[in-house]
């Protein structure tokens, strides 16, 4: 098996992501409630539709996102309470970097116009590591789990799906993958990707 590019998720693969943290943020930048934060932006549907593609643009996706939370937010605000839940996982952005050496690496993450136009401040470590084939599910139009946002996916980078391989934490999302026909790994640890990754002949011995 020649695997040609590895599919990485972001969230709770190459980083913790708390959302406690996001929420006490973005409370003191509203003075609103964290509950009713997450109801407002993340229980009302928003956040889904956004990783779908509903909203094409960083401003007009900002734009909904004041609009729901009650109060006006600019881009550093959110900026600054995205970075506030991203804590970087140290051994997985190492490993990452070792595919990468020897196999094309790429990101895949459910989320929105603003999060790619500033991920290299909200995860800057990632945005080194992926450069240009950081991809976004809003691009395609649908998220994970959906077959098709894989498929497109691999449409855009040229790659027959027999030749890539994908992990992600939810397992949802890997059965999306593994419908349209790529490789996977349910993302549980850095030891079990490493064997994996090790297995693929992804990283030296």
């Amino acid at each position: 098996m020649d695997i040609k590019i590895a599919i990485f998720d972001l969230d709770d693969v190459l980083c913790r992501y708390d959302l406690g943290a996001r929420l006490r943020a973005l409370a003191r930048i509203s003075g609103k409630m964290p509950r009713d934060i997450r109801a407002a932006i993340w229980d009302s549907g928003f956040e889904d539709a956004a990783d779908a593609g509903r909203y094409r643009t960083a401003p007009e996706y900002l734009s909904e996102f004041a609009r729901r939370l009650g109060h006006e937010i600019t881009r550093a605000q959110w900026v600054e309470a995205r970075r506030a839940s991203i804590v970087p996982w140290p051994d997985m952005l190492v490993l990452a970097r070792k595919i990468a050496a020897h196999k094309r690496v790429a990101l895949f993450t459910n989320n929105g116009p603003l999060m790619k136009d500033s991920l290299p401040e909200v995860f800057p470590e990632a945005a080194e590591i992926f450069g240009a084939d950081c991809y976004f599910s809003y691009e395609f139009l649908t998220k994970k789990p959906d077959p098709e946002c894989y498929r497109r996916l691999l449409r855009h980078l040229g790659i027959a799906a027999e030749d890539a391989w994908f992990t992600d934490d939810k397992k949802s999302n890997v059965d999306g993958a593994r419908m349209a026909g790529l490789k996977t790994h349910h993302f549980v640890s850095h030891q079990a990707l490493r064997k994996e990754a090790l297995q693929l002949h992804l990283i030296p011995a």
